[in-house]
Parts: structure tokens; C-alpha cells; sequence
């Protein structure tokens, strides 16, 4: 037996076979059948053993079949349809009737058993035809659609007329983290908040006026059981009702990663002006001064004139250096792995450090969860800092803070109006800074995830603290010196 398509479903014709050895009875009862059933099309056949095949090459919607026939019973059809059709409607239609027959039927899975008889138990068997036909045709569009939606696997909820959750799937139950008990039964305000709670009824009411739309899609933030806010969009419509209203259904949509993107987006555009700035602004300082000393050294020929010249170069390769940095390093941070801040630090101060300057790390392990290389850079950033900005002899500490780790010096600290300022692209007070290295260092902190503040350090220097949302590794120790 065939599908039938989705779309023509509603308004095809009931489709009937029916079997009997009399074919006076199926003329007649085809007949009744096309005039009390609109659109009804009736298939006959007077052989018991035909009916599989026609089944076979047709989208039948019920059987008809009499009871005492030569070959084979009305029983025995049943029994080879319910083999093949389990769910398919069949209605014995037999003028040779009896308790005993009716009971078998019925254990047999029989859908309905009518005596024949005239006029009216003809109607009675249209009447019966049409039920079954509808509950079939429904169960086979509730399958079919469930089944899309247990393929598309998005969460799915019904809320009754009472607002309260009356159906949900295990999509929904996955995405919320409650149990189905925990949820049925309840109110949507146990995932929603009481703002959101309000949108929903708002668009609900809008849906079920009539003047308003079939279905309605709005965002709205999940709150599932441990806390956790997913952004989601609701696609909401009301049940089919006839003046009652029966309550609601909604397909969710995680957003989370539609609203990564959209910030990754957001983040990508302020790069992208802060790159037109520095392009249009902070490079054309150093390339003037480079044009200068180029003309005044074609002019006299002084050395001096050529060393401005090659450091005006080497200012804007730094630049441009930063920049490309810049970029990678503002990315977000999808495989982090342990990192220990204390052995980076440790590995960076051996390229720069002076014999006069000190390192003070913890003595155990300072693990942080992040990108090793973007990890190593924002340390090593911190520390060329205090190096250039503190009065050597500079002393710089590593240590834990917050589940997370801090970088402090001893040099002159920051100034508290200047605060939000350093991490600005091109803000530097020295003469040679190419103003992006702590802009670095912000921008690989956003991509963990970290907070960055700026405090006074113990030693009256500066002290940048990034806060984690996770416990330190280890318990860390007392500070040594390197």
C-alpha cells in the first residue's frame, strides 16, 4: 500500500476496497457509499484472495469484506491484512452473523462488525467508513510528522490551555536538563523568565485573534536545570480549536551559535575600524618622519638622517606586526589545554630579562585552561611592559588571583585616568611604542573569556589581574625568585 502525499492528503477522496462473492451487494453498497460520502472511491472485488494485491498498488484508507465467501472467510482476509496493514482499518460487513463470529472478530483486531441489512445499515456502515478513515488518515500524519521532527531533533513542547507543559520530547527534556516529570505539569515561567513568559502570551494573543498571524518566532532564553542560559528562537502556534482554545505548540531553535557568530561579527568590524585608524592615523606618523629624514639625507648626506630613516622603518614593521597579531589574537578560543603561567613567564624572561631585573613566580604550578602560544604572548607582553615603562632595576611577580593568575612590577604604575585608555589601539607614552601591547593583551584575555582589571600592586607599580571562571589547578605557594 502506498504513501499518500502530505499535501494532497486533506482533500483526496476516501479510498475503499471491499470484498464480497455477491457482486449484486457490491454494486449496491458502491452506490450507497458515493452518495453519502463525498468524493468516496470504491474499489470491488469478488475474489478474498485479491485483496493483499490491490492493497499492494493502492493508498487504501479502509477494507470492507463480507464474512462467508468461498475460499477464504472474512477472518482469514483480516488476519492477512493485519499481517501486512496492522493499522489499517477493516470493517466485516457480513449478512451471516453471529456471537461467536463477532468475538473472533474483535480479538482478531476487527475495527468494526455490522450485520447487512437495508437503507439504513447501509448508511450506518458509510458513517462507520468515514470515522475510520479520518482516524487513519490522522494517525498516519501525526506519524509522518513525527517523524520529521524526531529527524530534524529540535525541542518540542505542548502547553494546554491551563499554561502548563502537557507534551514535550526528548530533545526538549535534552536542551533543559529537567526531567519529564519535573516538567509536565508545570508552567512555562520553569524555563522562562517572567519577561519572556509575557512575550509568549503576547504573541500567543496575537495568534489566536483574528486578525493575527498563523504562527509566530521570537527569541527567548531558555533557563535550564543547572543554571544555564541557552538562547533559543520559539517558533509558537496554537492548536487547531473551533472557539475552545486548546493551548499551544512551539518548536525551539538553539541560537547560541547564530549569536557567536554574530559577536564574532561584532568584533570583527570594531578590528576592522580600529585597523582603519591605525592604517590612516598612527602609521602615518612614522611614515612622515621617514619621508622627512629620506629628503633631508638626500639633502646633506648626514648618517644620522639614515638612521632615522631605518628606524621609522622598523617602528612601522613593528606596527604592522602588532596588527597582524591584533587579528589572530582576538579570535575566540575554541581547544584550550592546561597551560602553566609560571613556566611561560619563566621561558619568556630568559629572552629579554636584564641581570638587574627580577622574576618572582609561584613555586608550584599555576595552571590555566587557554591557547599555549596567545598565552605565552599576553605574558610576555605584561613583562616587556614593566621592563620598558619601570625603572630598572624592575622587579616583576606572577602569581594566582581568582582562580586565575596576575602579573605585577614595582615600577610606576598607572595612572588611575589613564586606566581604560592602555588598552586603547596606539596609546603609548614611550617615544618608540607602537601602542598595541597591551591591546594584545586584551584582546587574547577576551577570547579566554577572562575579566582583565588594573590595580595598584603591593610594591606601588601596576598589577593586571585576569580572573577565571575556574578554580585553580593547584594550591599555589609562596613566590621565589628567578
Amino acid at each position: 500500500m502506498s504513501i499518500e502525499d502530505p499535501n494532497e492528503a486533506a482533500t483526496a477522496p476516501v479510498e475503499i476496497l471491499h470484498v464480497d462473492d455477491d457482486p449484486s451487494v457490491l454494486d449496491l453498497t458502491e452506490s450507497f457509499l458515493d452518495a453519502e460520502l463525498d468524493g468516496a472511491r470504491v474499489t470491488t472485488t469478488t475474489e478474498p484472495d485479491e485483496v493483499i494485491g490491490h492493497l499492494a498498488s493502492g493508498a487504501f484508507h479502509c477494507v470492507i469484506s463480507d464474512y462467508d465467501m468461498p475460499g477464504r472467510d472474512g477472518l482469514e482476509v483480516l488476519c492477512d491484512v493485519r499481517d501486512e496493514y496492522p493499522d489499517l482499518p477493516f470493517i466485516l460487513y457480513t449478512g451471516k452473523g453471529s456471537e461467536e463470529i463477532a468475538a473472533e472478530a474483535i480479538n482478531a483486531g476487527v475495527t468494526g462488525y455490522l450485520q447487512k441489512g437495508g437503507p439504513d445499515q447501509i448508511r450506518r456502515l458509510a458513517n462507520r467508513v468515514e470515522h475510520a478513515a479520518v482516524e487513519f488518515r490522522s494517525q498516519i500524519e501525526s506519524e509522518r510528522y513525527s517523524t520529521v521532527l524526531k529527524a530534524l531533533d529540535y525541542p518540542i513542547y505542548v502547553v494546554n490551555e491551563d499554561a502548563e507543559f502537557e507534551y514535550v520530547n526528548e530533545a526538549f527534556v535534552d536542551l533543559t536538563g529537567y526531567d519529564r516529570d519535573e516538567i509536565l505539569g508545570s508552567p512555562p515561567g520553569l524555563i522562562k523568565t517572567e519577561s519572556d513568559v509575557e512575550k509568549a502570551n503576547e504573541k500567543l494573543a496575537d495568534i489566536v485573534s483574528s486578525t493575527g498571524p498563523e504562527r509566530e518566532k521570537f527569541g527567548v532564553d531558555i533557563r535550564t536545570k543547572d543554571g544555564e542560559t541557552v538562547p533559543c528562537y520559539d517558533h509558537m502556534a496554537a492548536l487547531p480549536f473551533d472557539g475552545d482554545f486548546r493551548g499551544s505548540v512551539g518548536i525551539l531553535r538553539d541560537a547560541s551559535e547564530e549569536q557567536r557568530r554574530r559577536e564574532e561579527l561584532l568584533r570583527q568590524n570594531e578590528r576592522l575600524d580600529e585597523f582603519t585608524s591605525v592604517v590612516s592615523h598612527d602609521l602615518r606618523t612614522p611614515l612622515n618622519n621617514a619621508k622627512a629624514a629620506a629628503e633631508l639625507a638626500r639633502a646633506d648626506g648626514n648618517e644620522d638622517h639614515f638612521d632615522r630613516l631605518e628606524s621609522e622603518h622598523e617602528r612601522m614593521d613593528r606596527m604592522i606586526r602588532d596588527l597582524l597579531r591584533l587579528a589572530r589574537d582576538g579570535r575566540t578560543v575554541s581547544d584550550a589545554e592546561p597551560v602553566d603561567v609560571g613556566a611561560v613567564a619563566a621561558e619568556a624572561w630568559e629572552s629579554f630579562g636584564c641581570p638587574a631585573d627580577g622574576l618572582r613566580l609561584p613555586d608550584g604550578e599555576l595552571v590555566v585552561d587557554g591557547d599555549p602560544p596567545r598565552v605565552r604572548r599576553l605574558v610576555e607582553n605584561l613583562l616587556r611592559n614593566a621592563v620598558d615603562h619601570g625603572r630598572s632595576p624592575v622587579t616583576v611577580t606572577v602569581g594566582e588571583h581568582g582562580g586565575g593568575f596576575y602579573v605585577a612590577d614595582d615600577g610606576p604604575g598607572v595612572d588611575e585616568e589613564r586606566v581604560d585608555a592602555i588598552f586603547e589601539p596606539g596609546f603609548t607614552t614611550a617615544s618608540d611604542g607602537t601602542g598595541f601591547g597591551l591591546t594584545i593583551v586584551k584582546r587574547i584575555a577576551d577570547a579566554h573569556g577572562w575579566r582583565v582589571d588594573v590595580t595598584e600592586s603591593d610594591a606601588g607599580g601596576a598589577r593586571f589581574e585576569f580572573a577565571l571562571d575556574t578554580e585553580p589547578n593547584t594550591q599555589i605557594e609562596a613566590p621565589r625568585v628567578v
